[in-house]
């Protein structure tokens, strides 16, 4: 599907940020505002407005602490899915067959036995 234009109107902190970020990321500024946009079209309506009142009603250090929750919640799940495909790639070969401590031990042993 071919994508359309659309614009926005930015202060000049904003733009530069924007410029900033894009370079370091190896994206354009295209990219990312699409990638922000996607994002916040993605939250539920109740948190954009959450996030609107935020941006109203408080002060800048309830904007800082939103953001570090954020970037907690964002890396913990980072966390969460890198763990995931860790995991996902020890499975052994023969891994329903180990259904006594015996042969967990066993294998156990053939496994520490082969980084000698």
């Amino acid at each position: 599907m071919a994508g359309q234009s659309i614009s926005a109107h930015a202060d000049a902190e904003t733009v530069s940020k924007l410029r900033g970020i894009a370079a370091r990321e190896g994206r354009t500024p295209s990219q990312l505002t699409v990638a922000s946009l996607k994002l916040y079209l993605d939250l539920p309506g109740t948190v954009r407005a959450a996030l609107r009142d935020v941006d109203a009603l408080g002060t800048l250090e309830d904007r800082h602490n939103l953001l570090r929750a954020i970037g907690r919640t964002v890396t913990s799940a980072q966390y969460e899915v890198a763990r995931r495909r860790v995991a996902e790639g020890m499975r052994l070969d023969r891994e329903d067959e180990l259904d006594t401590d015996e042969a967990i031990l066993t294998e156990a042993m053939r496994a520490t036995a082969a980084l000698r």
